[in-house]
């Protein structure tokens, strides 16, 4: 791993910086947010389309709401995410909390959120995940959509994998506003 990799964590997963890239290409000028019709999934390509979330901020984008979610993502949640609120599919209200804090926090900073998050399934299993969080417009100005992406990275080891949606405890890693010049 090199060292731009280390001190910018977000640059280890390909999906994260292809994401990152088709955002930002996506935008006519810096300050301005793309509109949810520039990110187009055949861009987005195989590799990462799976990961990919279209997440709806309702109630003045204090709520979350998952538009679509891609297969991969459904795979590791182990039910489709689609039409729910991130606090319908979570017990752990620590957790939904800090998810919820992301989205808010990517509302605020009208920017790309990096986030890791390490977490414990109740078989004892281990795993990292890395997420990027990107605001998007349908109005020209105000934040009410997200294309979003989570990879996983699972420690080897018996029992069932933490998911996306539950994990017996989960430790919050950097968070990061990705600037222009990250």
């Amino acid at each position: 791993m090199n060292d731009a990799a280390l001190s910018r964590p977000w640059l280890q997963d390909r999906r994260i910086v292809h994401l990152l890239e088709v955002w930002r290409s996506a935008r006519l000028a810096p300050g301005l947010l793309p509109p949810r019709t520039a990110i187009d999934p055949v861009a987005l390509g195989a590799d990462l389309l799976p990961y990919v979330a279209l997440v709806d901020a309702t109630h003045g984008g204090t709520r979350f709401r998952f538009r679509l979610v891609g297969t991969g993502l459904v795979e590791h949640a182990g039910l489709d995410l689609s039409g729910h609120y991130i606090e319908e599919l979570n017990n752990n209200r620590d957790y939904v909390d800090y998810i919820n804090g992301l989205y808010r926090q990517t509302v605020a900073a009208r920017l790309p959120v990096y986030s890791e998050t390490r977490y414990r399934a109740p078989s004892g299993r281990v795993g990292l995940t890395r997420r990027l969080t990107c605001p998007l417009t349908t109005d020209g100005s105000t934040v009410n959509m997200f294309v979003a992406t989570q990879v996983f990275e699972t420690g080897d080891g018996d029992g069932d994998a933490p998911t996306y949606t539950y994990a017996a405890s989960f430790v919050p890693g950097i968070t990061k506003v990705l600037a222009d010049s990250d």
